[in-house]
């Protein structure tokens, strides 16, 4: 038997008002290291929480544990990100669609490397799509279709190495071209229809949809 779907929420650092849209808390939350605040702030305790608690209000950590919260501690000096690590419990705990939400900003090291985590071979086959900041951002391999307002900023990005991609519904389609992990070709799209359909049929890419700039 296959197993159930299973929704998971990953929460790095954000305020409560970055999950204002989530109306219903899924199946499983789990909160990285500052994370804790937002979802505590949304008035939602986690299943777990995931990190090396630098910069966790220790008070709020209490009342999670207090709560019934998984607290998975780990050392400041790791190789892991709180996000990765966070991932990989979300996982764990059977989540098969998981979505991110963390600010923008921030060091570039930081937001470089949340992204590429979000793509890592290790999360297969759960799904992930993430807000950041005002970004939506999808991880496809293979087929996924997605619903976005015609306008609307895509993005294409090969990571971890080429990837062969087919997409409609956008203004520079593809037909199984190859991506590179190390040119632009893939950015500056625009969706023209609904739904936007990709297959990728070798490799995988982040789908980034950005804000549309106000005109005039």
């Amino acid at each position: 038997m296959e197993n159930a779907e299973r929704s998971g929420l990953v929460v790095a650092s954000c305020d409560a008002l970055g999950l204002a849209d989530i109306t219903e808390r899924p199946a499983i939350v789990v909160a990285a290291d500052s994370g804790l605040h937002a979802v505590m702030g949304r008035g939602w305790t986690p299943d777990c929480v995931v990190g090396d608690m630098d910069s966790v209000d220790l008070n709020l950590l209490a009342a999670a544990e207090k709560g019934g919260a998984l607290i998975e501690r780990h050392p400041v000096m790791k190789d892991e990100s709180d996000l990765e690590l966070a991932l990989a419990a979300a996982k764990r705990l059977g989540v098969t669609d998981a979505h991110v939400v963390a600010r923008d900003g921030g060091r570039l090291d930081h937001q470089f490397a949340n992204l590429v985590v979000l793509a890592t071979p290790r999360l297969d086959p759960m799904r992930v799509s993430a807000t950041i900041g005002d970004h939506q951002v999808w991880v496809v391999r293979g087929r996924q279709d997605l619903r976005l307002p015609v306008g609307s900023h895509l993005g294409i990005h090969a990571v971890g190495g080429p990837a062969t991609v087919s997409t409609s519904g956008v203004l520079f389609p593809l037909d199984r071209e190859v991506l590179s992990a190390f040119e632009a070709r893939g950015i500056a799209n625009a969706v023209v229809e609904e739904p936007v359909r990709l297959e990728v049929t070798l490799g995988v890419v982040l789908i980034v949809s950005s804000p549309v700039e106000p005109t005039g």
